[in-house]
């Protein structure tokens, strides 16, 4: 037996992951780098057909969408419409559709994502699990204890993840998207005070849910298309948008303002969380803010946060669900992100020093893809930190300058550099301890990777040897991609970053 799990499909971050009956993850990928279509929602259906002569197994999505269709009045037109237009193939016969797919509801995926790959440390009773993001079927936060069962949950249009997306969409001047450039609005935050975030923090909780509404409202509710239940969603937003963007001094204060609102609403959640469990396993696509993981970090014993919390990772949740209740184990043996496409071939490290220690700036393209919006070293853009190359890395990437880089560090050298909460994936936020700015923020800020002796990339065998030539343990460390693009996956895309770009990739 296999299970296949599809996740993000029709909405966005569409991504295949297939479990063998070990438990092993054989292969995880974004669809986007496939297809070069930054968060594609698409599928395409040659990319699945490939799959369905394995036999024995089991087609799985990470939405329940009989109940999306239900909530979602008047969407499937639209979505069916976009698989035609997409695959060119009639939207019924779109394998990733068809009949005989299980569904598993959607924040229960993101749960059992982070759950089924939660450490060996992490006893199930211990465990509690937490979602937030922008929706599902119509949650948009979800509670579980060990055993899977409700504990709390938030529903539309009450969402913490919608109010962040919107804010960011209709940041002034700022030509940002929704689901893709929140994390934008996090770094702009830092250049801001949060003047008015009692206030945010306050109507935030008032926003009423579907769940509080009277039977009678409910049904009145649920027979509402979409666009009407998106437009009451919408003016829920636009009043605390408008208030931040009336009220602030700047886009600085008001970006501050709601970041510092929503610490405050994820810390509520995390609390009623730690009554159910001292381990907390995290997923959605909230749990990609890292100024609010250092703040809840000390809420609990330990917390394990998915490494692709949105929905692109929700399909190996889906995948890791029905793999649990088929087999009776509660995990999946995850070791670590590198699960897609392979760049074979060994890479010297000795080369890599001797471009950077020269140039300055180069790629790394070797083994296998990470299954994550950041890169960890197998597709990453690296740089000298003893060199000001924030811009330089900035104009290559095609970014705002303001936005920050994060440092690469062996990891029995941390604590030299940085204090705080930090781990080997990048999802909490720490202070510098030194000098180098080109991995600093304004705050003085840094989102650190640590980089262990047991690591499956030769991202460690590089830094050992930037190490020996400078007696500096670290260096800057970025997705090798430009704005709005997927990263690098295969030799072709390495060679064409190359050329387009005029920076060195190694890939072998």
């Amino acid at each position: 037996m296999k299970w296949l799990g599809l996740g993000g499909e029709w909405f966005h971050d569409a991504s295949v992951t297939l479990i063998n009956e070990s438990g092993d993850i054989e292969f995880a990928t974004m669809i986007e780098r496939f297809t070069g279509k930054k968060h594609d929602p698409l599928i395409p259906a040659p990319f699945l057909k490939k799959y369905m002569t394995i036999p024995d197994t089991k087609w799985i999505c990470h939405d329940d969408w009989s109940v999306r269709k239900e909530f979602r009045v008047g969407m499937e037109e639209q979505f069916t419409s976009n698989h035609l237009k997409a695959d060119g193939e009639p939207w019924e016969q779109h394998p990733s559709i068809r009949t005989g797919l299980l569904p598993t509801t959607h924040h229960v995926s993101h749960c059992a994502a982070a759950f089924a790959t939660r450490p060996e440390s992490f006893d199930k009773e211990d465990c509690v699990m937490v979602a937030i993001d922008g929706i599902g079927e119509y949650r948009s936060m979800l509670i579980l204890n060990s055993d899977f069962e409700v504990v709390y949950e938030e529903m539309f249009p009450k969402s913490i993840g919608y109010m962040y997306a919107n804010f960011t969409a209709n940041l002034p001047d700022m030509g940002l998207k929704a689901n893709e450039d929140e994390y934008v609005v996090m770094g702009l935050s830092s250049h801001g005070e949060p003047t008015h975030w009692k206030q945010f923090y306050e109507m935030f909780n008032f926003v009423p849910q579907i769940n509080e509404l009277s039977p009678n409202d409910q049904e009145f509710y649920r027979s509402l298309t979409w666009k009407k239940k998106s437009r009451l969603k919408v003016n829920h937003i636009h009043k605390m948008e408008n208030y931040l963007f009336d009220n602030c001094k700047s886009v600085e204060d008001a970006a501050a303002s709601l970041q510092r609102g929503v610490e405050e609403l994820i810390f509520d959640a995390m609390e009623i969380a730690r009554q159910y469990g001292s381990k907390l396993c995290y997923s959605g696509g909230v749990a990609q803010n890292i100024i609010a993981n250092s703040r809840i970090k000390d809420l609990f014993d330990d917390v394990w946060i998915d490494l692709n919390p949105g929905d692109g990772g929700a399909g190996l949740g889906a995948a890791a669900w029905h793999y649990m209740q088929d087999t009776g184990k509660d995990r999946i043996n995850w070791e670590h992100p590198y699960l897609g496409n392979e760049i074979k071939g060994n890479l010297d490290p000795e080369k890599v020093v001797d471009h950077l220690l020269k140039n300055q700036v180069c790629g790394v393209a070797n083994g296998r893809a990470e299954f994550s919006y950041r890169a960890y070293g197998n597709r990453s853009l690296i740089a000298d930190v003893r060199h000001d190359v924030k811009d330089t890395v900035n104009e290559i990437k095609q970014r705002q300058k303001f936005r920050p880089f994060a440092p690469a560090i062996l990891e029995e050298h941390a604590d030299e550099y940085f204090e705080g909460h930090m781990n080997r994936w990048m999802q909490y936020s720490c202070q510098a301890k030194h000098d180098y700015s080109s991995v600093t923020h304004v705050d003085n800020s840094a989102r650190v990777q640590l980089v262990h002796k047991e690591s499956h990339s030769v991202f460690r065998q590089i830094l050992e040897v930037y190490y020996e030539r400078t007696g500096i343990p670290m260096l800057l460390n970025t997705s090798l991609n430009i704005r709005g693009k997927p990263m690098v996956d295969n030799e072709v895309d390495a060679d064409n970053f190359e050329k387009r770009y005029g920076v060195k990739v190694f890939t072998k």
